[in-house]
């Protein structure tokens, strides 16, 4: 009877101290929050240089760059208030799988969607600084005037007109009508959830990426018409309004 007493004393003292831990882990310290990107084209994974279909144009194509800038991160709760990530400005590089994903520490009390800003802002474009991701060196750097490229696309596709049957695009301008800045709100799956009854050490959030969208969305732009954008303007601006439609939170993880 001793033994099962003291067994069953343990298991509570174990369970109290994990909740605290749990407990303690939401309120007292920080979340590290990661948002995890998956880049798509329709439902397929994408893959640099293997041909896909535009599935609203019908026009062929192959992706051989895709980059593009995520920053000025916000966790929104339940009751409206946000967090601001510290000082994000991640570049998203397909060809390098180490910048898929990005992580800051963040006290959230609870969460339910989170918004993010495609491009890097008048501030960091006019005045820097230009070091990490910002770096000019990572060729996405105009100048003060023109700032950043926010994101770029380009490949082969045989309905484009340029030489080699190549498209690019080089979305960018952050002053003036034709801002290609773009906020996007993502709601999170499976949530309102209560920072202090689940929140433990990390949030990852995915979000697939649809390269599909720079085609198709507000604006119709197939390749066959437009082969080439790469200075500020009305064109730089549809682009960007078609690719802020490209995210969409797949799934949250709580762990």
């Amino acid at each position: 009877m001793l033994r099962l007493w003291t067994t069953g004393f343990l298991m509570i003292v174990c369970w109290s101290l994990w909740s605290c831990k749990k407990e303690l882990s939401a309120e007292g310290s920080p979340t590290t929050v990661t948002l995890q990107f998956t880049n798509k084209v329709g439902l397929a994974p994408l893959t640099l240089g293997t041909v896909y279909t535009n599935a609203t144009t019908g026009e062929q194509f192959d992706v051989t760059t895709l980059k593009y800038y995520i920053s000025n991160v916000q966790l929104i709760s339940k009751n409206g208030t946000f967090t601001n990530a510290p000082s994000v400005y991640h570049l998203v590089d397909a060809s390098d799988t180490t910048t898929a994903s990005l992580s800051f520490t963040a006290s959230p009390d609870s969460l339910i969607a989170l918004s993010f800003l495609v491009g890097v802002d008048s501030t960091h474009c006019a005045n820097g600084p230009r070091t990490g991701d910002l770096d000019p060196a990572k060729g996405m750097f105009w100048n003060a005037a023109q700032g950043y490229i926010m994101a770029e696309l380009e490949g082969i596709s045989p309905a484009s007109t340029q030489p080699g049957y190549a498209y690019t695009y080089q979305i960018g301008g952050y002053t003036g009508p034709n801002n290609v800045l773009r906020k996007v709100t993502l709601a999170l799956p499976g949530l309102p959830v209560t920072a202090r009854s689940l929140f433990a050490d990390t949030i990852l959030i995915s979000i697939d990426a649809d390269v599909d969208a720079w085609f198709s969305g507000p604006h119709y732009l197939p390749i066959s018409s437009n082969a080439t954008c790469t200075t500020p303007g009305a064109l730089a601006s549809e682009y960007a309004d078609n690719y802020a439609r490209m995210f969409v939170a797949r799934n949250v993880q709580v762990k």
